[in-house]
């Protein structure tokens, strides 16, 4: 029997490397959670990424992104409007159901704030652990995805 797959889902960050170039989204944003990212999924070959960019729809890790400039001088002033999230929410709805219809996750680790989380659909299921650590600030939230992804 094949060996289920854990699922990792980072959201945007304000922090983008600028290289005119397209670069692989889990490559284009910098933020903290991205650097941890990148740093441990070297070592595991059972995780896949989702990268949700500042529209808030999810795109592969691998997907190719243009540069494109945050909006306003800092993450945290960032607002969202409910119909962007409603929409977002629809078109991750979508490209969830295509994404688990096609593999077997044991687990999803959710890495982003409560509000880009809120554009995500459940995920939880009876054969599906959703991790989701939303109640602590950004370096425990660092810390509990460096752990999660050095289980083995």
């Amino acid at each position: 029997m094949a060996k289920t797959k854990r699922l990792l889902i980072i959201g945007p960050a304000f922090r983008r490397r600028t290289d005119e170039r397209s670069l692989p989204a889990l490559e284009r944003y910098d933020g903290l959670f991205y650097r941890v990212a990148r740093k441990y999924l070297g070592n595991v070959k059972d995780v896949d990424a989702l990268i949700m960019k500042d529209d808030l729809t999810l795109v592969a890790g691998s997907e190719p992104l243009p540069f494109v400039k945050p909006e306003g001088t800092s993450w945290g002033v960032n607002s969202i409007s409910s119909e962007i999230g409603e929409n977002a929410k629809k078109t991750n709805l979508c490209f969830l159901k295509e994404k688990l219809r096609k593999n077997k996750y044991s687990e999803v680790f959710i890495s982003m704030g409560k509000k880009y989380a809120a554009a995500l659909p459940d995920m939880s299921s009876d054969s599906t652990k959703v991790v989701f650590p939303a109640h602590v600030g950004p370096g425990l939230k660092a810390q509990a995805l460096k752990e999660w992804l050095s289980i083995e």
